[in-house]
C-alpha cells in the first residue's frame, strides 16, 4: 500500500475514533453527574485554574475525609490537567460549563490512546496488526465509554502507552543520541504517569528491561540507559514530593491516599459482604468509625491516614490470609466473573449508564477471547517479552486493594487488544494466503528483505552470541 494511502487509512481511522467518543459523550450529556473522584477532580482543577494551587487550604474541611490543612490525596496530574481544559476554554468553574469540555477532553485522550495501542502493535508485529489494533481499539466499546467520564486512568493510560513505545524505540535507534533520547522520554513518560496514578511507577521495571541493551550488563557503558531512565523518572517527579514536604511537612512522594485506601478493602464490614466481599468502600462508611469521623476536622490529611493504615494493617496481621482472599474475589471483579452487581455497583460510581457497561462486560468478554487465542500466535513468540510485563504488574497493583471496572483496567485493557490484534492479523494472513499465495504479508517476520542497519547487525551478533 502505498505510504499516502496508508496516512490517509490512518487518519480515517482516528477521526472515527474520535467521532464514536464525542457522539458518545454528546449522547450522555444530560444524563452525566460527576460524582465521587470526578466531582473531587473538577473540584480541585477549579481551584487550580483559578489560583495556580492544588490544595483548598483555604475552606475547613477540605481535606481527604473532612480533614484540616493542604491535600496531598490525589495525585496531581489528572486535576492539572482538568485545570489545563478550564483555562484553555474560560470554565473555570467546578460545575455548568466546565463538564462538557472536560468530557470533550476525555473523548481526546481517548483517540490519543488508539493512536499509541496502533504504534506499538506497529512495533511489536509488523503493519497488518498495527492496523488491526488501531481499528479494534477505535471501536472497543469499553474505550468508548470510558472516554465519557471523568476518571484518572484515561490519562494514566496514553502515558503507561507512551513509555512502552519509547522503550520498543530504544532497541532499533541507529545511533546513541538517539538511544538516550529514546530512553530520557520513557523516564519522563513513567514520571508523569506515576504523577497521575502512583501505581504508575511500576512499569519502570520492566522499562528498565527494555532499556538495558548493552552487554556485558554491569559495566557502566551498559549501566548508562537504565540509570538515565530512572534519573529522568526521578526528576519528574521530585518537583512533587517537594511541594508535599514544604506543604504537608511530611516526606509524600506523590500522594497520602494509601491509608484510607488500604482500610477501605481490609475491614471486617468489607469482609463481611455477601454480596460483593471485600468490596472497597469510604472509612466514614465503614461501622465502628464514629470516633474516627468526629475527630476529622482537627486531624491533617497525613494523621488521619497514619490511624487508618494501622488499622488497616491490624486487620491484616488478624486475617492473614485477607490479602488472598481480597486478591481472589477482585481478580473475578477484573475480569468480570464476580457477577452483574459488581459491574453494575463499578457502573454507578462512575455513573455509567447500566446499558452502557453491560455492552462493555459484553465486549471485554469478546476481546479475551481473541486475546487468548493471539497469546498463541508466532507473532507473540516473536515479541518482547518485557512488554507483558507491564499489564501483570498494573493489573497486580490493583487487584490487591480495590478494583472497580473498566476504570482500573483501562491502563491493562490495550495490551489485551495487542493480543488480539496478532490472532486477527494472522487470520487475515492465513486467508490471504489461501486466496493470494505467497503474495499475501503475514507480519513484520514475512515482509520483504531489507538491508539491516548496523545497530541491528551488533544486536543480531550479541543475540547469536
Amino acid at each position: 500500500m502505498p505510504r499516502a494511502l496508508r496516512a490517509g487509512l490512518v487518519a480515517v481511522i482516528l477521526i472515527g475514533a474520535f467521532g464514536l467518543r464525542l457522539a458518545e459523550v454528546q449522547r450522555t450529556d444530560s444524563s452525566y453527574r460527576p460524582i465521587n473522584d470526578a466531582g473531587s477532580y473538577l473540584t480541585e482543577a477549579s481551584y487550580i485554574a483559578h489560583t495556580g494551587d492544588y490544595s483548598l487550604s483555604h475552606k475547613p474541611g477540605s481535606g481527604a475525609g473532612g480533614t484540616r490543612g493542604p491535600s496531598a490525596y490525589f495525585a496531581p496530574g489528572f486535576p492539572y490537567f482538568l485545570a489545563l481544559v478550564d483555562l484553555i476554554d474560560g470554565h473555570a468553574v467546578r460545575r455548568d460549563g466546565a463538564i462538557h469540555p472536560a468530557r470533550v477532553a476525555q473523548a481526546v485522550l481517548g483517540t490519543v490512546t488508539v493512536a499509541l495501542v496502533g504504534l506499538v502493535a506497529l512495533e511489536m508485529f509488523g503493519a497488518m496488526a498495527g492496523l488491526v489494533a488501531l481499528i479494534l481499539a477505535a471501536i472497543y466499546p469499553v474505550g468508548v465509554e470510558l472516554s465519557t467520564v471523568l476518571v484518572a486512568e484515561n490519562l494514566l493510560t496514553p502515558l503507561v502507552l507512551g513509555a512502552v513505545y519509547a522503550g520498543l524505540r530504544v532497541r532499533r535507534s541507529g545511533s546513541p543520541v538517539t538511544m538516550y533520547a529514546w530512553v530520557a522520554g520513557a523516564g519522563v513518560l513513567t514520571g508523569l504517569a506515576t504523577l497521575t496514578h502512583e501505581n504508575g511507577i511500576l512499569i519502570i521495571l520492566p522499562l528498565i528491561a527494555a532499556v538495558w541493551t548493552a552487554r556485558p550488563g554491569l559495566k557502566p557503558r551498559s549501566l548508562a540507559a537504565p540509570a538515565l531512565l530512572i534519573a529522568v523518572a526521578a526528576l519528574t517527579i521530585v518537583p512533587w514530593t517537594i511541594r508535599n514536604a514544604v506543604v504537608m511537612h511530611r516526606f509524600i512522594p506523590v500522594s497520602d491516599e494509601t491509608g484510607i485506601t488500604l482500610v477501605g478493602t481490609y475491614n471486617p464490614a468489607s469482609a463481611a459482604n455477601q454480596q460483593l466481599p471485600y468490596k472497597w468502600r469510604i472509612f466514614y462508611g465503614i461501622p465502628g468509625e464514629r470516633a474516627l469521623i468526629r475527630q476529622a476536622g482537627q486531624l491533617t490529611e497525613p494523621e488521619i491516614g497514619d490511624k487508618l493504615q494501622q488499622q488497616a494493617l491490624d486487620y491484616i496481621g488478624r486475617h492473614p490470609f485477607s490479602p488472598l482472599a481480597a486478591g481472589f474475589h477482585n481478580t473475578l471483579k477484573l475480569f468480570e466473573l464476580e457477577g452483574t452487581d459488581a459491574w453494575q455497583a463499578s457502573a454507578k460510581a462512575m455513573s455509567l449508564p447500566a446499558s452502557t457497561a453491560r455492552t462493555g462486560v459484553t465486549s471485554f468478554w469478546i476481546l479475551c477471547v481473541l486475546a487468548l487465542a493471539g497469546a498463541f500466535t508466532r507473532l507473540i513468540r516473536g515479541a518482547p517479552k518485557w512488554v507483558w510485563w507491564v499489564p501483570l504488574l498494573l493489573a497486580l497493583s490493583v487487584v490487591l486493594v480495590n478494583v472497580e471496572t473498566p476504570r482500573f483496567r483501562a491502563p491493562i485493557d490495550p495490551f489485551l487488544i495487542l493480543l488480539a490484534s496478532t490472532a486477527l492479523a494472522t487470520a487475515v494472513s492465513w486467508v490471504g494466503r489461501r486466496v493470494l499465495g505467497d503474495r499475501a504479508p503475514v507480519g513484520r517476520q514475512a515482509g520483504d528483505a531489507v538491508p539491516a542497519r548496523p545497530a541491528e547487525l551488533v544486536e543480531m551478533r550479541q543475540s547469536l552470541a
